[in-house]
């Protein structure tokens, strides 16, 4: 079922240029509307389907930064959607009931006999945003503080607005990085300290067992070396029986 919103005017309904150019056009972000006459009465009724409120949203929950981030490029998009089709920007409403929601995106209403201007309307919204901010978030504070500050200058720029609150937010993001970065240095660099003050431990029963196998080649070696004249001059006397010594003489230089 449709769901709609009226807003009603003390004055003759009377369908001017606006009113055909809303009904004969989509425009992003701008509520679909249907103007009528009612007992000398100007009608509007808008098409909400679907769609909360910001003053219902904000009942319980806080305003985030991400919130006003997704606010301001909608209705940066608005305001270039309006100028598009020769509309004037001044009657979009900034009236927290007359804002909604849905999908990360929010929409406007176009009021043709809105007379307040835009600039002081989004001042006053944003003092909306400073009494429901999220306090424990940081970002949060920081964002709607400097948006309140920003729009309290006469004639200040909404583009400058939305390039510094971006430019932030990409600020920290970057120095998060970056924080991030030398934290991970110092962790490699610890390691690296740790274990040039480790002493290095390894399992030396191989290299004994290697020792004792060369020392034992060594001494079989020497051993081989010492017996090697002996066993020349045994074979230099041997007779053809064994076991007659009698005249087995050895000399001292043979030796």
């Amino acid at each position: 079922m449709e769901r709609k919103i009226t807003i009603e005017e003390e004055t003759e309904y009377k369908e001017d240029y606006q009113m055909r150019m809303l009904m004969s056009n989509e425009i992003i972000g701008i509520l679909p509307v249907r103007g009528r006459g009612f007992n000398g009465r100007s009608c509007y009724d808008y098409n909400v389907s679907g769609k909360i409120s910001m003053r219902a949203m904000y009942e319980r929950n806080e305003i985030s930064a991400k919130d006003i981030k997704i606010f301001l490029e909608c209705l940066s998009m608005a305001l270039e959607e309006v100028q598009k089709y020769l509309l004037d920007i001044h009657c979009i409403l900034l009236n927290p009931e007359y804002i909604f929601y849905e999908e990360e995106q929010f929409y406007f209403c176009y009021y043709p006999q809105k007379t307040s201007e835009l600039w002081k309307d989004l001042h006053e919204l944003t003092e909306y945003f400073v009494k429901h901010a999220d306090y424990q978030d940081e970002e949060s504070v920081q964002t709607i503080f400097f948006l309140h500050r920003e729009t309290m200058e006469e004639n200040y720029s909404l583009d400058k607005i939305m390039t510094k609150i971006l430019y932030q937010e990409d600020e920290r993001k970057e120095t998060r990085e970056n924080e991030d970065r030398e934290i991970q240095k110092k962790e490699v660099q610890n390691r690296r300290n740790l274990w040039e003050k480790e002493e290095v431990r390894y399992d030396t029963r191989e290299h004994d067992w290697i020792a004792e196998q060369e020392m034992g080649s060594l001494i079989m070696e020497e051993t081989e070396n010492l017996w090697t004249p002996v066993r020349r001059f045994l074979r230099k006397h041997k007779k053809p029986r064994w076991g007659e010594w009698d005249d087995l003489h050895i000399e001292e230089e043979e030796l």
